[in-house]
């Protein structure tokens, strides 16, 4: 009798085992990463800022010559130091009076005043 039950015991333990093994593995980190099912990639339209069509919210990049005049201020967001040109005779440029700087944005070299951040002279 106790090697029946012994038997039994075994067994069963086995037969546990083994459908644990097989139970399917419901670990959310393992689970491909899904957009919820509202999502429409055409709705994002609805989110965007187009209270103006104007150039300066548009995702493409700024062309000075094109875009700004002298007398205009040069935009915060230029007024960096990796903008600022530091070797005036390698580009060739004309030198710079005091309170003058010159930066390069985008391909566009732009003199602007130091005092007052007006630009005064463009050069592409």
């Amino acid at each position: 009798m106790k090697k029946v039950l012994t038997t039994i015991a075994l067994s069963l333990s086995a037969l546990v085992a083994t459908s644990a093994m097989a139970a399917p593995q419901h670990d959310p980190r393992s689970a491909p990463h899904k957009p919820a099912p509202h999502w429409n990639a055409k709705d994002s339209k609805k989110w965007n800022d187009n209270r103006r069509d104007d150039h300066r919210y548009n995702n493409r990049m700024v062309n000075p010559s094109r875009d700004w005049r002298t007398g205009q201020k040069l935009p915060k967001q230029y007024d960096n130091r990796r903008f600022e040109v530091s070797a005036y005779e390698a580009r060739r440029l004309p030198n710079a009076n005091k309170n003058q700087q010159w930066y390069k944005i985008n391909g566009d070299y732009v003199l602007v005043n130091e005092r007052n951040d007006k630009i005064v002279r463009i050069m592409n």
